[in-house]
């Protein structure tokens, strides 16, 4: 799972805390929050799947 986050936070649309992307490496982290477009949440669940990365939950965030 790391390796798709890892891609997706490349993404100029997308960012995602570094220190989480760390502890979700080292197994310390199970969930991870980021933001991106919406059109990108497919596209990254696609990722996993292919990853063989189970998602139970995507949430939407208001700010």
């Amino acid at each position: 799972a790391v390796e798709v986050f890892e891609a997706a936070a490349q993404q100029r649309s997308t960012s995602i805390d570094p220190q989480h992307l760390a502890e979700m490496a080292a197994g310390r982290r199970r969930s991870l929050t980021l933001c991106t477009p919406m059109q990108m949440v497919p596209e990254i669940v696609r990722s996993l799947a292919h990853s063989n990365v189970a998602v139970y939950q995507v949430q939407l965030l208001e700010e």
